[in-house]
């Protein structure tokens, strides 16, 4: 049987995040349209706060907007591996996954852990939407990318991520922990 996996977001039809309306439309007329469809909602990659910890680690901070809010990061191989899975398993039409990692981190924790892994001093700076705004336009970021990101960083700060066990379960293993995915993100 044919199966059509779409990659959406997580809980897209509750999620406050401006990124998810597309998507709660999507799956809206995925699932109307009678096709055999699985629901594949990625939660926030690992990579999109990773990816720039080296710059963090020279600069000693790691800046955003998310407050003391919790990331359930999993990395873009793990979902990867995920969505393969499920297009490769009998029984999965009509089903809603939600995929994160297993534990969700502050960006303090993470700034922590890649002080721990290199012996610099690396602090998470918390900033007003606003000015996060700001640093990310001068940093060279188009404003459809600025907006993304600082509205998804609100909406981590009001507790809009939360682990499921969805993506351990398919992959039948846990998922990268923060000291791994730090590790990771300091050789690339």
């Amino acid at each position: 049987m044919e199966l059509l996996a779409y990659t959406s977001v997580t809980d897209a039809p509750a999620n406050p995040m401006g990124l998810a309306g597309v998507h709660r439309d999507t799956e809206t007329a995925l699932t109307a349209s009678g096709l055999p469809v699985a629901l594949l909602g990625n939660g926030w990659y690992t990579e999109n706060h990773t990816g720039t910890l080296r710059d963090a680690v020279a600069r000693g901070v790691l800046a955003g907007s998310a407050g003391t809010g919790r990331i359930a990061f999993a990395s873009r191989a793990e979902l990867a591996e995920a969505a393969a899975r499920v297009l490769t398993l009998d029984g999965r039409a009509g089903r809603v996954y939600d995929l994160t990692g297993a534990t969700a981190w502050t960006l303090a924790e993470v700034a922590a852990e890649a002080a721990a892994q290199t012996g610099a001093p690396v602090a998470y700076e918390d900033l007003p939407p606003e000015a996060y705004r700001g640093l990310l336009t001068q940093a060279g970021l188009p404003a459809p990318a600025v907006e993304l990101i600082v509205d998804s960083d609100r909406c981590i700060a009001r507790g809009a991520e939360h682990p499921t066990g969805d993506l351990r379960a398919l992959r039948g293993r846990p998922t990268e922990t923060l000291a791994a995915a730090v590790a990771r993100a300091l050789k690339e």
